[in-house]
């Protein structure tokens, strides 16, 4: 007998556990068509993450703009909400640290954007660690652009990315 990988989440309904089920699929899959049939938005951004990752992971390189600024920004996203976004900047990708701020702005968070841009100017412009030149100062500022990012300034992401996908779904 199959074992339920939902057992002991007794308050998760069966609504949800279907629309993971199906989430699961068109990651599988990589169905984009489907991908908009996912009525909540945090399941179309982590599912879209998802195939944006592993479409990338298979062949380096492959994605068109709109993907690159998609999988940009949800990287970006998530080192702001789990780390810093200087781990984006200097750690994750550092070559896409100007590209990130066009990202942004394509997707409709230009005040992150903004942030980003501020951030990347407090950077060591011959590419050397932050903390290497930083003082008190720069890294008060750096930790407050931290802070302001990771506060969501344009609003939900989860949102921008599903409406920026909608005007940009055969791009995907």
């Amino acid at each position: 007998m199959k074992k339920d990988s939902f057992d002991g989440l007794s308050w998760m309904t069966e609504e949800m556990k279907n629309e993971i089920l199906l989430r699961d699929k068109i990651v599988e899959k990589e169905d984009i068509e489907n991908l908009f049939s996912l009525n909540d938005n945090s399941d179309f951004s982590i599912a879209l993450y998802e195939i944006l990752v592993n479409k990338n992971e298979k062949k380096p390189n492959s994605l068109n703009k709109t993907e690159l600024n998609l999988f940009l920004c949800m990287h970006l996203e998530n080192a702001g909400q789990t780390d810093s976004i200087l781990t984006f900047l200097q750690e994750w990708f550092p070559e896409q640290k100007e590209k990130v701020i066009k990202s942004l702005n394509e997707i409709g968070a230009t005040k992150s954007s903004e942030i980003i841009k501020k951030a990347i100017e407090l950077l060591p412009e011959n590419g050397s660690w932050f903390f290497e030149s930083s003082n008190e100062e720069s890294e008060r500022i750096m930790s407050e652009l931290n802070s302001d990012f990771s506060n969501y300034p344009d609003g939900s992401m989860k949102n921008l990315y599903r409406k920026h996908d909608e005007k940009h779904r055969n791009e995907l």
